[in-house]
């Protein structure tokens, strides 16, 4: 899987949870480093030249060369092998993996017309899950193997105590990269939370250096370095308010409107999609949008959060969602 934010602990933490032996295999990240010093001056060289997918071509080497020493070393046939947004990796290493299990599962958390080149892998997987709905409306029958299934949030974390963390002032919660055609709703609803008087932690990781100063006094915090998907988790567990603003690239819920179910959090959404899921309680998520008044910003948050029933709450679960990814006959629960 692709080194995202750390997110790879939270699986290896959830499926070790569940008693699952595992072998976790992912990108290099920030951990790539040149082979030699030519590499380096020649990348320099490429990029001089107007060439600047040079490095990703040797990431892309880099990742291959590690990934396939490590596959080597595996002497058994694993069960099951999960492996999450399949364009980040080679052909070669997807053949070497496959070779290595009995089942061979793709997971795409991300939209296919987004990252075409996934659609070669496709055909290589048992079965080929998507997040986006549309991708399943708009593909399925050219590819008898896609399925359709939504995201979830990492259940080894949830404890009584843990999930129920009410601060002495609402705090409102979110992060996310800048996106451009998203960035002035983050801005006004920021605006509106700073009226009404809210705590508010709302981070944008940024890498054009004029970002910051163009939204100077806007009460966003502006950040270069994330923070790892376990923080994030640690941040939402301590807030009272999650926001999400939806990415129109594609259509699938993210994951914090599902870590707003394992946490038990109200949310502010700009995704009108969550209506059409039966977890869906207006009492508990507000799908938001700048011609809102903050009065109603205001009635929703002094309403009480309305538990969901056991059974949804545990059907977005990672153990929920493994065991359909699997198709595992025996509950965990």
């Amino acid at each position: 899987m692709p080194h995202h934010f750390d997110i790879y602990e939270g699986f290896r933490k959830n499926l070790e949870h569940l008693g699952f032996k595992i072998v976790l295999l992912y990108t290099s990240g920030g951990d790539f480093r040149y082979d030699h010093p030519l590499q380096k001056v020649s990348n320099f060289i490429h990029k001089l030249f107007g060439d600047r997918n040079y490095k990703n071509k040797l990431k892309a080497e880099f990742d291959d060369k590690h990934l396939l020493k490590s596959l080597s070393q595996i002497n058994e046939i694993a069960d099951y092998t999960l492996v999450i947004r399949p364009d980040y990796f080679s052909s070669k290493v997807l053949q070497a993996l496959k070779a290595k299990t009995k089942h061979f599962i793709g997971y795409q958390w991300d939209g296919l017309n987004r990252y075409p080149k996934v659609m070669e892998t496709i055909p290589l997987f048992e079965r080929f899950y998507v997040f986006d709905s549309n991708d399943y409306t708009q593909y399925h029958s050219t590819f008898q193997n896609i399925h359709s299934i939504q995201n979830f949030y990492f259940d080894f974390c949830l404890t009584d105590q843990n999930v129920t963390n009410k601060t002495k002032d609402q705090k409102v919660f979110f992060i996310g990269s800048f996106i451009e055609n998203r960035i002035s709703s983050i801005v006004n609803l920021t605006a509106s939370f700073q009226k009404m008087g809210l705590k508010t932690d709302i981070n944008i990781l940024y890498f054009n250096e004029t970002i910051p100063e163009k939204y100077r006094g806007s009460g966003i915090t502006f950040i270069r370095d994330s923070l790892t998907y376990l923080e994030v988790l640690d941040k939402i567990r301590n807030t009272d308010i999650i926001v999400d603003f939806a990415n129109s690239i594609h259509n699938g819920l993210s994951f914090r409107i599902f870590e707003s179910i394992g946490f038990s959090k109200k949310i502010i959404t700009t995704n009108a999609a969550v209506k059409n899921y039966d977890f869906y309680d207006p009492n508990n998520i507000l799908i938001w949008d700048s011609t809102m008044k903050i009065s109603e910003l205001q009635k929703f948050l002094s309403e009480p959060y309305h538990e969901l029933d056991a059974g949804i709450k545990l059907k977005y679960s990672f153990t929920s969602w493994l065991q359909a990814v699997l198709q595992m006959k025996n509950s965990f629960v």
